[in-house]
């Protein structure tokens, strides 16, 4: 069974590759495929009964439809017309070259070919063009003298043209070029208007020719009188030239000099004002070295004099305030009589130094001798003159201060034997 599946497989393959051979259609870009027996809608609601490509493949359906190639090659057209008559009743022969196609498209009249070409031949095609070109080329010809389609035969061709390219495209076939190739008559006319031309273009020639030699000739007499009045102006020009050149000369040495004067004065100008800059760096510079050297060590040395005077102050007022605290604890002190006896005891060697130093300041004794008059009195009474002036000092210090030492002297003797 599986065989016989397998068998039946192959054979619809090739039964369907078959088919697509049998009816697939390949149109070449310069053909048109038309499909006919089917109906179908155009884009305006117009029903057909054909569809066509342009370039590519297309599946015919069998029976039902039949496939007719469309070509859209180039057809050549040669025209000749004799006797056409022109604008004022010359006959014209004339021969010209066209180029026309099938329509390949909606817009150039492909509907229009399909219904008068279909299935027809070339040449049926390239006479119904040449038919067509032909009635142009009378309608157009017809509104031209023979020299202006002689000599304006672009502006002819292009008038052909556009005349012809709406009735072709009624047709549904398109106008690719067309030109004038030659333009002739039998009765002369042409070459009448040639010879005449000729002449008058001889004519022309010919005074041209002389009128040129005369206006040369004027030319050569005007141009060696104004030779003449050049040079003579040119010498006039060249004596001027000279002379603007010698005062030219002259300003530009005064103006040199000028400029050179002016670069003098601003020269010494620019040196007095770099001197005057230079003063005044100077003069800074000693001044920032004046402050440097003296303000700042003065006023350093002010500072520190100011800083010395109030610690001198302060160890002033801390002197006072600790010799008032002393004299404050010796007053009370004083007013306590042994301690005022022992604190005057205490000074009296002070006073005594003090004493003995004002009469030694005042009185220099290098050498005592002393003199005996002969009784042996002289050293006693010496020791009872020392003695007599210690117990007058003694008396004094009673007198100054109440303070009697030997009275304090001899109590407190008493106290240490009664002890």
């Amino acid at each position: 069974m599986i065989g016989i599946w397998i068998a039946a497989a192959v054979i619809s393959i090739v039964i369907l590759l078959a088919f697509i051979k049998a009816n697939l259609r390949i149109c070449h870009p310069n053909e048109i495929l038309v499909f006919s027996g089917k109906k179908r809608k155009l884009k305006d609601g117009t029903v057909v009964g054909y569809r066509y490509i342009k370039g590519g493949r297309g599946l015919k359906i069998p029976i039902i439809e039949s496939v007719t190639r469309l070509p859209l090659t180039t057809i050549p057209i040669e025209l000749e017309l004799s006797g056409a008559l022109t604008n004022g009743v010359i006959p014209v022969n004339i021969q010209a070259m066209a180029n026309v196609k099938i329509a390949g498209s909606e817009e150039e009249g492909l509907s229009n070919a399909l219904e008068r070409f279909l299935g027809r031949p070339l040449n049926d095609v390239s006479q119904i063009a040449k038919e067509t070109l032909e009635g142009s080329l009378r309608g157009v010809l017809a509104t031209l003298t023979p020299e202006e389609a002689n000599s304006q035969r672009l502006q002819f061709a292009e008038k052909v043209t556009a005349e012809a390219r709406s009735d072709l495209q009624n047709l549904g076939l398109v106008l690719d070029t067309f030109k004038i190739q030659a333009l002739s008559d039998s009765e002369g006319y042409l070459d009448a208007i040639g010879r005449k031309k000729n002449a008058e273009v001889r004519r022309d020639a010919t005074i041209a020719e002389a009128n040129a030699e005369a206006e040369a000739r004027q030319v050569a007499a005007e141009a060696k009188k104004r030779g003449s009045v050049s040079e003579s102006e040119s010498e006039m020009n060249i004596v001027e030239a000279n002379n603007k050149l010698q005062v030219l000369r002259a300003e530009l040495a005064v103006e040199t000099n000028r400029a050179e004067a002016k670069a003098q004065v601003a020269r010494a100008i620019a040196e007095v004002e770099e001197q005057e800059k230079l003063e005044a760096r100077r003069v800074e510079m000693n001044k920032s070295k004046y402050q440097a050297e003296v303000v700042v060590p003065a006023e350093a040395q002010k500072e520190a004099k100011i800083l010395e005077a109030v610690g001198a102050a302060a160890s002033i007022v801390e002197d006072g305030k600790a010799t008032a605290e002393a004299v404050r604890v010796m007053r009370e002190q004083w007013e306590k009589e042994d301690t005022r006896e022992l604190f005057l005891i205490q000074q009296l060697p002070d006073i005594l130094d003090k004493v003995t130093s004002v009469i030694a300041e005042n009185l220099s004794i290098d050498k005592v001798t002393v003199l005996d008059s002969g009784n042996g009195n002289g050293m006693p009474t010496y020791v009872k003159g020392v003695t007599g002036s210690v117990v007058a000092i003694m008396e004094q210090i009673k007198n100054a201060t109440g303070l009697d030492i030997p009275d304090i002297l001899r109590a407190k003797s008493k106290t240490e034997l009664s002890q």
